[in-house]
């Protein structure tokens, strides 16, 4: 799969966690840009499976604002 925008990624795979190995960063606002997607899934612990023993720049997002219930986000 190509590199697409992270935006676009999260618009076609709603309501799913996604495995993006990053390609364009934002240095200034520690943003990713642009990935390749690895996996996705409505599960997010078989994103987290997939990613643990990576050991390329990665990112692992929800698609959506809000989290599903039970979940919560810290930063």
């Amino acid at each position: 799969m190509k590199s697409k925008s992270i935006e676009d990624l999260k618009k076609h795979y709603r309501r799913e966690w996604l495995l993006v190995l990053i390609d364009e960063m934002d240095w200034k606002t520690t943003t990713p840009l642009r990935g390749t997607l690895l996996a996705h899934s409505p599960n997010r612990d078989e994103i987290y499976e997939l990613n643990k023993n990576r050991k390329e720049f990665t990112l692992v997002t929800y698609t959506e604002d809000s989290l599903p219930e039970g979940y919560i986000a810290a930063f």
